[in-house]
């Protein structure tokens, strides 16, 4: 099946939708290493 232009316009943007959730979920995961500094884990 040719791909056509709709198809390679849907792919730029799922791609950039893709680029924007790991750019957020890095960024989470980084302030939350940032927010753990100098924290000791306990064991409870």
């Amino acid at each position: 099946m040719p791909i056509g232009g709709m198809h390679k316009q849907r792919r730029g943007r799922n791609l950039m939708v893709a680029g924007i959730l790991v750019v957020f979920i890095l960024t989470a995961f980084f302030v939350t290493l940032y927010n753990m500094q100098g924290q000791t884990w306990n064991g409870g």
